[in-house]
Parts: structure tokens; C-alpha cells; sequence
């Protein structure tokens, strides 16, 4: 088989980091394989050794003007990837969503027929996303990280196929229950890849209030936007609990392995990490996500009572307070919480995509 794999990806972490990680399965592999992203995508990519374009992007947000904007660099786009890939002459060709993968994916399917470009798509989320449903006629195979299938229409069920998120490192064996939660009580909090501004405030209210009731001894691990840090210290400056407040944790496998409890978002790559380390969380769901994906996503894990839900719009602090204190104290939901983690299925989804693509040929 002539193995020449293209990856189509941009946007926000949720959509590069998968692809990244399925690029370095393949480089370890010795498979020829080929990035191309936006300059948003681009900056997840900084220690990979393999060829990358960047591509002109956009999600045609905001007003007239920028529309028309945005128009241009759609056109200035689909000319870049009609350019690349008629160059590169893939024969695999997957798209891990967001909008910056329209053009390179339209580009794919005028090349599918000369080239014999195989095409597959990768969707992160619990809800199949606009670009990643324009192009479900021309795939192969479509590769879902939750299982969805009954939101996708049956004509599509034989390229169905449910494989998880392509991961670095797969954790096992986390056992939540062993830690002694009650003596070192840790929870992390984040607001995703884009640092929300919203999740900050939230968290940094609930620690005050956490802090001056006394009821737990709490230790939190706080990471926010670089512009936000110094409102933030301000804020917290006369608590008297564990902070530590950065724009950014190299070290945050291990933060998530040793955490008790997550405040977060609800981007796909969030909800797969939660699910790895055992992780109780209070999730936030971007109220803005495209058709309100994230709220979707949060769910998987709501519907298992492994996560709470918290309306941005309703900003309910009491209700995340009464959750904390009591996954510090119930060491019986603590072991429910366990056992139904280990219920939801982690695949090693690196082997069996490409498993999947290799049964095709």
C-alpha cells in the first residue's frame, strides 16, 4: 500500500491536538505523513517533525465586513490546499473537523478521483460538526469519539465506526478511591484551550467562598488566560488556601492523575481527559459551542452522575459548592464513581483507526 497520510485539521485544541497525536503514531510507524492547518492549529504543533502547511482560514463570524473578509480568505484557502494536495498526491486523507478543514477537504474530494484519494473524517464531539457533515457522502469511514450513532442518518450506518480520541499516552488503572482526599484535596481548574474568562471569575468566586466557610481544606490549581492572571491574583490575594495560578502547566498529566475534582469546559479532548484520569468535574459548556456541542459532551458524563452541570447563564456557585463537599466527604460515591468510570470504554483509538484504514485497502 502506498502510504501517504494527510491530516486536516485548525481551530482550537479540541480538533489539532487528536490529529497531532495520530501524526505521531504514524511517525513512529515510519509513515510519510502531512499536516495541514491554520495558524490558529499551527501553534499545537510545535514539537512535531513532520512536513506542515498553514493554510488561510475562516469561520465567517462577526459583522458585514468581516464576512467579506472571511470570504477572501476561504478563496485564498481552497487555492493553498488545491495547490498542496495536488502536489502531495495523498492516498489517505482525514479531516479532524473545524472549518479550517473545508478547504483542504473540498480540494481532497475534486482530487479523490485522479489520485484515489481515500477520505475519512474524525469527529471529536457528541454532535457530528458542519464541516464533518458536508463531506460525509465523499468519506470512507467516519470515526466517531462517543458513541452517536443514532444522531447520524442510517444511510451513513456502514461507515460508522466508534474508535475514541487519538492519544500520546492512555492511562489505566487510576484509582481515585485509594487517594486520601480528605487530606489533600486538590481540584484543577480550566478554561479550556482559549482560557475562559467566565470559568476564571466562576472558580475564583467559588474558592472565596469555599475558603471562608472553612467547612473543607481545599488545595487548587488554577490555570487561566496570561491576561486574566493579574485580575485573578488580585481577587484571591487574601485567601488563605493553596493556589497556584498560571497561564499554562507543562506537567498536567500528572496534575490530572493526582486532582480530585475538575472545573472545566466541555470541549471534546476535556471530556476523553476526565474520563482517563477518573476525574469528578464541574463543567461548564461553552453556551456559544456550534450547536451547543459542548453541552452535548458534558453530558456523557452528567448522565453517568460523574460531572455536574453548571448554566453559564444561571451561574449557580451553591450548587458547584454543595458538589465539592461532597465528593470530599462521601467516600461511597467515590467508589461509585470508580466503578462507573471503568464502565465507559477507553479504546486505543491510534491502533484501530489505522487498523481500520488498512482493512480498506
Amino acid at each position: 500500500m502506498n502510504k501517504n497520510f494527510l491530516l486536516i485539521t485548525g481551530g482550537t485544541g479540541g480538533h489539532v491536538i487528536p490529529a497531532k497525536n495520530f501524526a505521531h503514531y504514524l511517525s513512529i510507524k515510519n509513515i510519510n505523513c502531512t499536516i495541514i492547518t491554520d495558524k490558529r492549529g499551527y501553534k499545537y504543533f510545535d514539537n512535531y517533525n513532520g512536513k506542515i502547511y498553514i493554510i488561510s482560514s475562516s469561520n465567517l463570524n462577526g459583522n458585514i465586513i468581516f464576512k467579506i473578509f472571511g470570504i477572501f480568505q476561504i478563496l485564498l484557502g481552497l487555492i493553498q490546499s488545491f495547490i498542496i494536495i495536488f502536489l502531495l498526491k495523498p492516498s489517505h486523507s482525514i479531516s479532524f473537523g473545524s472549518y479550517a478543514s473545508f478547504s483542504p477537504m473540498l480540494s481532497c474530494v475534486l482530487f479523490k478521483s485522479l489520485y484515489k484519494v481515500k477520505l475519512y473524517i474524525h469527529e471529536q464531539n457528541s454532535i457530528i460538526g458542519r464541516t464533518n457533515k458536508f463531506f460525509l457522502n465523499f468519506t470512507n469511514k467516519l470515526f466517531l469519539n462517543f458513541d452517536m450513532k443514532s444522531k447520524i442518518n442510517s444511510k451513513f450506518k456502514n461507515k460508522i465506526f466508534v474508535v475514541g480520541s487519538p492519544e500520546n499516552n492512555i492511562k489505566k488503572n487510576i484509582d481515585k478511591c485509594n487517594k486520601n482526599s480528605e487530606s489533600d484535596f486538590t481540584i484543577f481548574i480550566s478554561g479550556g484551550s482559549q482560557g475562559s474568562e467566565f470559568v476564571s471569575n466562576f472558580a475564583s468566586n467559588l474558592i472565596k467562598i469555599i475558603d471562608n466557610e472553612k467547612i473543607i481544606k481545599a488545595k487548587f490549581i488554577f490555570q487561566c488566560s496570561k491576561h486574566l492572571i493579574k485580575k485573578q491574583e488580585e481577587k484571591l490575594r487574601n485567601i488563605k488556601s493553596t493556589i497556584i495560578l498560571k497561564d499554562f502547566f507543562i506537567n498536567v498529566d500528572e496534575i490530572l492523575g493526582n486532582a480530585n475534582l475538575a472545573i472545566c469546559r466541555a470541549g471534546a479532548g476535556t471530556i476523553v481527559d476526565l474520563i482517563n484520569y477518573k476525574l469528578p468535574s464541574i463543567i461548564i459548556p461553552l453556551p456559544s459551542s456550534k450547536d451547543n456541542h459542548q453541552f452535548f459532551n458534558a453530558k456523557i458524563l452528567a448522565k453517568h452522575d460523574l460531572a455536574i452541570i453548571i448554566d453559564q447563564n444561571n451561574d449557580d456557585l451553591d450548587k458547584a459548592k454543595r458538589h465539592i463537599y461532597e465528593i470530599y466527604s462521601n467516600a461511597k460515591k467515590l467508589e461509585s464513581m470508580n466503578k462507573k468510570f471503568d464502565m465507559i470504554q477507553v479504546k486505543n483509538s491510534n491502533t484501530l483507526i489505522y487498523k481500520l484504514i488498512l482493512n480498506e485497502n
